[in-house]
């Protein structure tokens, strides 16, 4: 008979579209993977440089975002487009291929768009937990796009969170973003606001999701509103103040990607020696004082930390 280990070695790379990544990377499991990708990454344990960006025709970028440790190696690829939607095409294309990296065999090629709204969602999930000096369970997700929409699936799927408020540019992008998400998500209640401030309000933390060159909060909230910034990913985009930020403690999720794409951060002029990143707070009581800012901007080890995930649950399945 031949050798089943042989057979595993020999087999071709699986592809995964949208639906099926997602279903390969549960809320839970992701989290605490991308906790634990924090603690290895600080630890120098996994390799994950700085994201290449090649510049490409009519304004586009080719993000080259590489990362590896002692069993998975992985590339995202990411093609951005901002002339695509005239096209009828999507702004972005995007693929996350998986290796062994104990062998080099290709393993997996998942969808590139799935994993970063996924592992973006999760990271901000995971400073809700541990920056919140109490349990969140009311947020104001500010945007109404794919990241929105994604945010708001991790965060029901989580059950940690039991209010959602919506707003948009107008209220019926808000209300339109409310309906799409009722009719898939449970055990959270969706609320679309008209204005900001109702959703402030109403809320313990605000996350906010737009590509905006201009702040889309205003300069003073109150000290106990925990503010998430996670739209703005190139020095252009500024989504917070720079007053708020110079008013509150600033945390990240990777320190040397903020110094160089954090818009807000960048704009603001802020003193880098007092940010921390938040692998400092993960076994720390919620800092105390007015509620932090935290602000991400991505890794490629949160994007190994989704191979992961995917990885051992087509190993159980």
């Amino acid at each position: 008979m031949p050798d089943p280990s042989s057979s595993d070695r020999r087999a071709a790379m699986q592809t995964f579209d949208a639906p099926a990544t997602r279903t390969l990377l549960p809320a839970a499991a992701l989290v605490s993977a991308v906790a634990a990708a924090m603690r290895a990454r600080r630890a120098g344990k996994i390799t994950a440089p700085e994201r290449l960006t090649l510049s490409l025709p009519g304004g586009g970028r080719y993000l080259v975002m590489p990362a590896a440790d002692d069993e998975l190696a992985i590339t995202k690829l990411v093609a951005v487009h901002p002339a695509n939607p005239a096209r009828g095409l999507p702004t972005i294309h995007a693929q996350l291929v998986v290796a062994d990296a104990r062998d080099g065999r290709a393993l997996m090629l998942l969808d590139g768009p799935t994993v970063t709204a996924r592992r973006t969602a999760a990271v901000t999930a995971l400073g809700l937990r541990v920056l919140g000096a109490s349990p969140v369970r009311s947020v104001a997700l500010l945007g109404t796009g794919a990241q929105a929409l994604e945010h708001a699936r991790l965060l029901a799927e989580l059950g940690e969170v039991s209010a959602l408020h919506l707003v948009g540019r107008t209220r019926a992008q808000a209300e339109a973003c409310a309906e799409a998400l009722g009719a898939e998500l449970g055990g959270v209640t969706l609320t679309a606001h008209a204005t900001l401030a109702g959703a402030l309000d109403a809320a313990q933390a605000v996350v906010t999701l737009t590509t905006s060159l201009r702040p889309v909060l205003p300069e003073h909230l109150p000290a106990a509103l925990l503010v998430v910034g996670v739209g703005a990913f190139t020095p252009q985009m500024a989504e917070l103040p720079p007053a708020l930020l110079r008013s509150r403690r600033v945390i990240v999720d990777a320190l040397e990607g903020a110094r160089s794409e954090a818009g807000d951060l960048i704009q603001a002029a802020i003193d880098w020696s007092q940010v921390s990143e938040l692998v400092d707070h993960l076994d720390e009581p919620a800092p105390a004082g007015a509620a932090p800012v935290f602000k991400t901007v991505g890794q490629a080890a949160w994007d190994l930390a989704a191979a992961h995930v995917a990885h051992r649950m087509l190993a159980t399945s």
